[in-house]
C-alpha cells in the first residue's frame, strides 16, 4: 500500500512541464498518492507532511533520500504490446511483412490464455523497473473472453498506470469465440462493466481504451462503427494508422476525416507515411502520434514521423512497441529518436548546402524528454495527470542515479538523462506515490514467479511454432498483392480505389 505522506529530498528535481521547466535542488512533499508540494530543500510547511517533529503517537512521513539521484516524472509509452514479450527477442531480424505474416497470421493464434497473462505481467513490471511508469496496452490479442481477462489482470496485478486497449483485431486460426462483430462488442461491454466501471475516475490507475482493427483490414463500415463507439464510451481509441509506406497505400488519415472520425483521444501509432496535410489534420481534430522508432526503423515502415508531425502541431509521444524485439527502455527510444533525426535532417543540409549549411542540431534531449514524458501522457489524455512534476499531479516519479563515473560531471542535466544514463539508473519508481521499486529493485517479492511464467510460456509457444510452420514461417511470395487487394476491397465506397 503506498504511504500516506512522504517527502523525497536531497534530490535534483525536473520541476514542472519537462519542455519548460528546470532542474532545481528541492523536495518533492507526496501526500495520498499526489504531489503536494515542491519546495526548497530542509524547508517544512505547518502542519503538512514533513513539517517538523511529529506529535506524540503520530507516524510521520516516510522519507526517500535521493541524494545523487535526479527526481524525474515516470515515463509514458504511447504504444507497447505488451502480451508479446513472451517472445523477447524471437523478431530481432524480422521486417514489417515478417509481422504481418508471422506474428499477426500465425503466433498470435497459438496464444494460450496464461501466455498472455505472463507476457503482460512480465511485460509491465520490465516497463516499471526501466522507469517508465505509464504505458498504452495495445492489446490486439483476445482470441477469447479469457484472453481479454488474462490480458486485463496482467496490467492491473503489475501497479502500472496504463489505457489497456481492448483489441479489437480477429486473429486468423484461433479459437472461433466470437461468431460474429455483434458476439465481441457484447465482450467489449462486458470487460467495460467487470473492470472498469469506474474507469472516468481521475484516480482510476488503470483505464480502457479501444485497438481499432487495421485500417483496411475490414470493412470501412466497420472502421466507422469502431471510431464512433470510442466516442460513445469517452474511450481512448489507438490505431496503427499510415503505417506502411508502399505504393498505393491508402490515405487512411484522409479518409477518417472525411467522415469525421478523427478527434481527441486518439493515438495514431506510426503514421510513417503519412502526408504533412494528413499531420495537419491530426494536429487541427486533437488527435495525437506515437512514434515507435526502433522498429519503425528496422522493419521498413519508413522513417519516424515524430519530429515533422510536432513541427505541425501534433501532440506526440514515444512508444517501445513489443518486447519480443527491443527493451522496454524509455532511454534508448529518446535516443534513437533524437539522433536519427539529427543524422535525417544534417544529412539534408549537407547535401543541398555543403557543411556550412548546419546549425546545431534538430532535437535535443530536453525534446525526446518532453515526448517521453509529458507529451505521452497529453497523447493519451492524462496530462492533467501524469508526465511532470507539479502540485496536484500523481506521483509517478523517478529516482534516476547520476553519481558515478560514467555521469559525472553533470554540465547539462537534460544532456545527462538522455545520453549518459540509462535504465540500469533506475533507482527508485513510483506510482500513486506507492514504491514499485526501490534502490534498484523491484518491491515485489515474485519475481522469480514471473521469471518462471515467461520462460514456460515461451517454451511451450516454440513448441507449437516449429509445429505450425517455424519461428519464421516462409511468407508466401503474393502477401503483399493479397493485403493490398483485402486493403482496396475494404476502402470506403467513396474513396478512390486501385
Amino acid at each position: 500500500m503506498r504511504p500516506t505522506s512522504m517527502v523525497i529530498t536531497g534530490g535534483t528535481v525536473l520541476a514542472g512541464p519537462p519542455e519548460s521547466g528546470r532542474f532545481e535542488r528541492a523536495d518533492v512533499v507526496v501526500a495520498e498518492g499526489l504531489i503536494e508540494e515542491i519546495r526548497p530543500p530542509g524547508t517544512g510547511g505547518s502542519g503538512g507532511a514533513g513539517s517538523g517533529a511529529a506529535e506524540p503517537g503520530v507516524t510521520g512521513p516516510e522519507v526517500l533520500d535521493a541524494t545523487g539521484r535526479f527526481v524525474l516524472p515516470g515515463f509514458v509509452d504511447t504504444h507497447h504490446h505488451l502480451w508479446q514479450t513472451t517472445m523477447r527477442g524471437l523478431t530481432a531480424e524480422w521486417d514489417i511483412t515478417d509481422f504481418l505474416w508471422a506474428m499477426r497470421t500465425h503466433h498470435t493464434a497459438l496464444q494460450r490464455p496464461d501466455d498472455v497473462y505472463a507476457g503482460t505481467l512480465a511485460g509491465a513490471l520490465a516497463a516499471l523497473d526501466a522507469g517508465t511508469t505509464t504505458v498504452l496496452d495495445f492489446a490486439h490479442i483476445i482470441n477469447t473472453p479469457d484472453h481479454a481477462d488474462a490480458a486485463v489482470n496482467g496490467v492491473r496485478e503489475s501497479g502500472i498506470r496504463a489505457v489497456w486497449a481492448y483489441g479489437l483485431t480477429a486473429t486468423p486460426g484461433a479459437e472461433a469465440a466470437f461468431g460474429n462483430e455483434t458476439h465481441r462488442m457484447a465482450d467489449v461491454e462486458r470487460v467495460r462493466l467487470t473492470y472498469f466501471p469506474d474507469e472516468a475516475s481521475a484516480n482510476a490507475r488503470v483505464r480502457m481504451g479501444l485497438a481499432a482493427n487495421e485500417i483496411g483490414g475490414v470493412p470501412w463500415e466497420t472502421t466507422r462503427g469502431e471510431f464512433r463507439l470510442a466516442r460513445e464510451l469517452g474511450v481512448l481509441l489507438t490505431a496503427h494508422t499510415n503505417s506502411v509506406p508502399a505504393p498505393g497505400a491508402p490515405p487512411e488519415i484522409a479518409w477518417l476525416h472525411h467522415d469525421g472520425l478523427l478527434g481527441p483521444l486518439q493515438v495514431h501509432a506510426h503514421a510513417t507515411a503519412s502526408t504533412d496535410d494528413e499531420l495537419r489534420l491530426l494536429a487541427e481534430t486533437g488527435a495525437a502520434v506515437s512514434s515507435t522508432v526502433e522498429t519503425e526503423l528496422q522493419t521498413g515502415m519508413g522513417w519516424p514521423v515524430f519530429a515533422r508531425a510536432a513541427g505541425l502541431g501534433v501532440t506526440v509521444g514515444l512508444g517501445s512497441d513489443v518486447q519480443s524485439n527491443n527493451a522496454g527502455d524509455p532511454f534508448a527510444q529518446m535516443r534513437l529518436a533524437m539522433q536519427s533525426e539529427n543524422g535525417r535532417r544534417s544529412r539534408e543540409l549537407v547535401e543541398s548546402g555543403g557543411l556550412g549549411a548546419l546549425r546545431g542540431t534538430a532535437v535535443s534531449p530536453r525534446d525526446v524528454l518532453h515526448w517521453s514524458t509529458l507529451g505521452g501522457a497529453q497523447a493519451m489524455g492524462l496530462g492533467e495527470v501524469t508526465g511532470s512534476i507539479e502540485p496536484g499531479k500523481a506521483a509517478d516519479l523517478v529516482l534516476l542515479r547520476h553519481d558515478r563515473l560514467r555521469h559525472r560531471p553533470v554540465v547539462d542535466p537534460f544532456a545527462t538523462v538522455v545520453l549518459h544514463c540509462g535504465a540500469a539508473d533506475v533507482d527508485t519508481v513510483l506510482v500513486d506515490g506507492e514504491v514499485v521499486k526501490r534502490e534498484g529493485r523491484l518491491t515485489r517479492a515474485d519475481e522469480e514467479r514471473v521469471i518462471g511464467l515467461v520462460d514456460g510460456a515461451f517454451r511451450r509457444l516454440r513448441e507449437e511454432m516449429e509445429r505450425a510452420g517455424g519461428v519464421r514461417p516462409e511468407r508466401p511470395a503474393d502477401l503483399l498483392e493479397r493485403l493490398t487487394e483485402r486493403m482496396t476491397g475494404n476502402a470506403p465506397d467513396w474513396a478512390w480505389r486501385a
